[in-house]
């Protein structure tokens, strides 16, 4: 994890956050590669993060968040890494981890189609449906039982970060037509 992260990572955990950093992580990157301004999709971020159940309460200072969003969107467009957990050894566990991040990915980019931020396209669902199968991994696929993992793990994170750098060149096509 890089210093954003492990901010990032306080700031759930002083918000009482019941996301892991892994699945807060894969939200705030669809938000990211769809190459949207901040408050278009600013409502999702609250929901995500907030507690209006209890009003009372402070309601957490976003720019942590935003400084995220800028960072993964700065990284996706460098090629570098974008999981919190490349760092860690234990194959397994990056799977798993994998799997909490996509299904988090997968709810930020549906709220921007259903929004209408970004197009629903056949692209865009074979990806949500390729996504929400990698969600699955520890739930509905065994992966305890494998000598293979960490060649699963290379081959499922090479595909995720294509996908990710799909979504992100098409919306910045359309956000360049947009701004013509």
């Amino acid at each position: 994890m890089d210093l954003l992260q492990i901010k990032l990572n306080t700031f759930i955990s002083r918000i009482d956050s019941p996301f892991s950093i892994n699945e807060v992580c894969g939200y705030l990157t669809g938000f990211a590669v769809s190459n949207k301004p901040i408050d278009s999709y600013y409502p999702a971020l609250e929901m995500f993060f907030s507690d209006v159940s209890k009003p009372e309460k402070n309601q957490p200072d976003y720019k942590i968040v935003t400084d995220n969003i800028v960072f993964i969107k700065q990284s996706v467009d460098n090629g570098l890494p974008i999981f919190p957990f490349n760092d860690e050894d234990d194959f397994q566990f990056k799977l798993m981890a994998l799997g909490e991040w996509s299904k988090s990915f997968i709810l930020s980019i549906n709220f921007l189609i259903q929004k209408k931020l970004l197009k629903n396209t056949l692209d865009y669902q074979e990806i949500l449906h390729d996504l929400t199968e990698i969600s699955k991994v520890g739930h509905n696929y065994d992966i305890n039982d494998t000598d293979d993992i960490d060649k699963y793990y290379q081959e499922i994170s090479a595909y995720v970060l294509s996908a990710v750098s799909h979504i992100y060149s098409v919306s910045k096509e359309g956000s360049s037509q947009n701004d013509q």
